[in-house]
């Protein structure tokens, strides 16, 4: 009797736990659905710092009991736009939280948001790189400044030295004469009673004249000596001045390829074309504003063509494509204008390589799949040319998009051919080919010019001709 009282009991107090169990589960399920519908809520309404609080509430909830797939599948879109919205501001507030929570709940870590978890860091690296070289050239200035105090204070107190002693010297050669003028009375009188005396006062009178020229002796090599020293210092400034200014202006030196004289923007156009130099005859004369805004875009596309060549480590490739682009398009007949947003785009054309994982790129042998994301850093430019202002970003579309095209159709992505591909990617398709074959690199020999050339010369499939015979003529 006894032993049947504690099954009974046994079995009252199981039926007991699993009715708490059951309820405390159907309380964790409706309190998930209403995180879930809240979050995307704010989801659409692009509230994504509250969306993101939201779903990770969420995730805390259901990580004992193990996270479910609709759980997931919000929580990847939201962190997958949020990480969006960082790479585009470069705000990286809430992105180490991201990280750890994506290494918390690793099941909402899918392909894409790995690869932008991956580019938020270079961004954020390169951003670090950007403000340190930003604070370096602020204190070359401000040295420079203090330098430049240091030199016009020493400038001025020599300045006062030689006022001074000139002043002093004029004092006392004042004071000499009046002393000779009073002592040659005095020998006068005494003259009189003593040709003796008329020798002592030629003596001294010699000695006093003999006393000004030394005098004068020891301005002079004071005033020729304090005048070398400021000539030489005036030299040491001027020296100063341009060693400085070359520092400074290194980035911002005619980034717009030599030319000061820039002209308007009609005219400009990036469709194929094989009848170069149709837009010869210069353009309308550009507003200031129009002005400002080229240099800006210039300034902001030679910053993130460094970038690009760093990720890529190709040494100053941004800055060598966009010159040789730019004397080309001008020898080919196209107006300044043309020429200057064709120099502009061939420093970036190459930004879809900011978004190519950095492993894939420092590989020496890539798998088939890998070339192929090698090979798509031509659709993943667009996400990294916002900046670009819209009555350009035709042309730098056409030039990051189509670089790879040949003449016969075989290259990628489009597959277009001849007239098709836009003349600003006809020129960087040569000029890149052509600085492949003169640059040093590891998997083949480099080439002189004349052998670059020809080899570009013998690939009529691949390379428009009036491109490299123009080449020819420029190198």
């Amino acid at each position: 009797m006894l032993l049947n009282k504690k099954n009974l009991l046994k079995s009252v107090l199981f039926v007991i736990c699993c009715s708490v169990f059951a309820q405390t589960q159907s309380a964790t399920e409706k309190l998930t659905v209403r995180y879930l519908d809240k979050a995307m809520e704010q989801y659409e309404k692009n509230q994504m710092d509250e969306a993101l609080k939201t779903i990770n509430a969420a995730l805390q909830l259901n990580e004992t009991s193990g996270i479910p797939a609709n759980v997931t599948l919000v929580a990847t879109q939201i962190y997958s736009k949020k990480l969006d919205q960082i790479l585009l501001t470069h705000d990286y507030t809430d992105f180490q939280k991201i990280v750890d929570n994506i290494g918390r709940y690793p099941s909402i870590a899918d392909g894409s948001i790995k690869q932008k978890v991956q580019a938020a860091y270079d961004w954020k690296e390169a951003d670090i790189q950007s403000k340190k070289i930003q604070a370096e050239k602020a204190e070359r200035a401000e040295q420079f400044s203090m330098y430049q105090k240091q030199l016009e204070e020493q400038q001025k107190s020599q300045e006062t030295f030689l006022k001074t002693m000139t002043e002093s010297l004029a004092d006392s050669q004042e004071n000499v004469m009046n002393s000779i003028v009073e002592f040659s009375d005095k020998l006068s009188e005494s003259s009189k009673q003593s040709a003796r005396s008329n020798h002592i006062v030629l003596v001294a009178i010699l000695v006093v004249l003999g006393v000004i020229v030394l005098v004068f002796v020891v301005v002079i090599i004071c005033v020729r000596a304090a005048a070398k020293a400021s000539t030489r210092q005036s030299m040491q400034f001027e020296e100063t001045l341009k060693l400085v200014a070359g520092m400074q202006q290194t980035n911002n030196q005619l980034l717009l390829g030599s030319v000061t004289d820039l002209q308007g923007i009609s005219g400009l156009r990036s469709a194929g074309s094989s009848r170069w130099g149709v837009d010869a005859l210069p353009a309308p004369e550009m507003s200031q504003e129009e002005k400002d805004e080229l240099k800006k875009l210039a300034v902001q596309c030679e910053e993130l063509g460094s970038k690009i060549d760093a990720v890529t480590n190709r040494k100053n490739n941004s800055k060598n494509i966009s010159e040789l682009v730019y004397k080309l398009a001008l020898k080919l007949g196209c107006n300044q204008n043309t020429a200057m947003a064709y120099f502009c785009a061939a420093m970036v054309y190459d930004a879809g390589f900011l978004g190519v994982p950095e492993d894939i790129l420092t590989s020496e042998n890539i798998s088939e799949d890998e070339r192929l994301t090698m090979q798509d850093h031509v659709n993943r430019a667009e996400t990294f040319l916002n900046f670009v202002p819209e009555t350009y970003r035709k042309i730098f579309f056409d030039a990051a998009v189509y670089h790879h095209e040949n003449e016969d159709g075989s290259g990628y992505p489009s597959g277009i051919k001849s007239d098709s591909i836009p003349q600003v990617a006809k020129l960087i398709h040569v000029v890149e080919s052509y600085n492949s074959l003169i640059s040093r690199r590891n998997y083949k020999a480099i080439k002189d010019k004349e052998s670059a050339i020809e080899d570009l010369l013998s690939k009529p499939n691949m390379y428009d001709q009036t491109v490299v015979k123009a080449l020819d003529s420029i190198v």
